[in-house]
């Protein structure tokens, strides 16, 4: 029968969090600043840079200060050159990308530099050519730091830690997030702080990594909220504070981090840390749902299978775990199997219990055993055969 638990520590329906990451991304809509520079700058830190080919970019902040009018009363039409760019990249038209930010580099923009470094990564990568991407990145990161750009500081500390066409050295990388993370970038902020919680080129210190996990997230990092409520939670490495754990996944939520959404659910449900409120939880799982995060579609499918804070239905709790088990999630197929059998499915609860206990959810292998009085040898041939030949993120077979 499907239980619940905030991490990935062998109970079924899980919301399993990363207690920090090296690199982190922020997405999201940037705020409109009162001048192109400050518009773009903020459009840039939103996205840590130039958004891979398909993301979504948000031009409407920055057509009234970047625009051709704003730009000949300003005179500063390097930036909106930048801004031209960054118009035909989202476009699609990486050539006119190109020249517009060559001309504006030339004229003594960093993000525009910066921005010439990322399209020469994301093209390396997407054409196979990664180390030629890379050795033009760096080259154009290299030059944007040397012109004040944090961004760029960033990208470079990326390069050192991951080892992109320099020699991985953690030491470099912290010396050039730190300078980063000086100047405001959110991005490095947090990366300062998980070097520092993880011991990493520096004396492990979680008091030091909080406060910069703190200023992180003052500066509009999620994930940094996103850790620090992580910390308190797990109350391994500080006491555990679930009050406090609620505050900081409420701050990442709202800041649109999917698994702070899942585990504010969690917390919800459970009235840990919070009163405990069912219609908060549920609302917490749909919106981590949307977010394309399927821990909370197991989480929110428990709910249904158990009838807790939502009138109890097997078959919306079975739509929500396979949503999560065709995502690939072992603890999504053993609740998928339970529900099966409740509605007398044999064989479907057959294929999940094969797949489930294939990986790793070996409390459910018993059902094996129920099951082979319930249906034929050649029927669960068929299914197994089924089961080891499905692909987690294709259509599972009708059944």
């Amino acid at each position: 029968m499907p239980g619940g638990s905030r991490f990935a520590r062998g109970a079924l329906i899980i919301c399993f969090v990363t207690a920090f990451s090296v690199v982190v991304p922020l997405w999201g809509a940037p705020a409109a600043g009162p001048g192109c520079d400050q518009a773009l700058r903020q459009s840039f830190v939103a996205s840590w840079g130039l958004p891979k080919a398909g993301e979504e970019i948000d031009l409407e902040p920055l057509l009234g200060p970047c625009g051709p009018k704003a730009a000949s009363k300003s005179g500063r039409v390097q930036q909106h050159l930048t801004f031209l760019g960054l118009r035909a990249y989202a476009g699609g038209d990486r050539t006119a990308a190109l020249e517009a930010w060559s001309r504006a580099a030339e004229a003594g923009d960093p993000l525009a530099m910066l921005a010439l470094g990322d399209l020469a990564f994301w093209s390396g990568l997407e054409a196979g050519a990664f180390e030629e991407g890379a050795a033009s990145a760096f080259a154009a990161y290299r030059h944007a730091a040397g012109m004040g750009s944090p961004l760029a500081m960033s990208k470079l500390a990326w390069f050192f830690d991951e080892g992109y066409h320099v020699e991985a050295d953690p030491a470099e990388a912290l010396a050039w997030y730190m300078r980063a993370a000086e100047a405001g970038e959110p991005t490095a902020m947090h990366n300062v702080g998980s070097f520092f919680k993880a011991g990493k080129a520096v004396a492990k210190d979680i008091e030091t990594a909080m406060r910069w996990y703190e200023w992180a997230g003052q500066a509009g990092s999620a994930e940094s909220y996103h850790n620090l409520g992580v910390l308190y939670d797990e109350g391994l490495e500080i006491p555990e504070d679930d009050g406090k754990a609620v505050h900081y996944y409420r701050l990442a939520a709202y800041g649109d981090h999917p698994d702070a959404m899942v585990n504010l659910g969690w917390m919800y449900k459970h009235g840990a840390g919070v009163e405990r409120d069912y219609a908060e939880a549920v609302y917490w799982y749909e919106r981590a749902i949307e977010a394309g995060l399927d821990s909370a579609a197991s989480n929110l499918g428990a709910m249904y299978y158990e009838g807790v804070g939502v009138e109890k239905n097997l078959e919306t709790a079975l739509q929500y775990f396979l949503l999560a088990a065709a995502a690939g999630r072992p603890e999504a197929m053993a609740n998928a199997s339970s529900a099966y059998m409740d509605l007398g499915a044999y064989r479907a609860a057959y294929f999940w219990t094969v797949l489930a206990t294939k990986n790793g959810m070996t409390e459910i292998a018993f059902r094996l055993v129920e099951l082979q009085a319930l249906l034929p040898d050649a029927v669960m041939a068929e299914t197994e055969a089924l089961a080891f030949a499905w692909t987690p993120g294709t259509p599972p077979p009708e059944l």
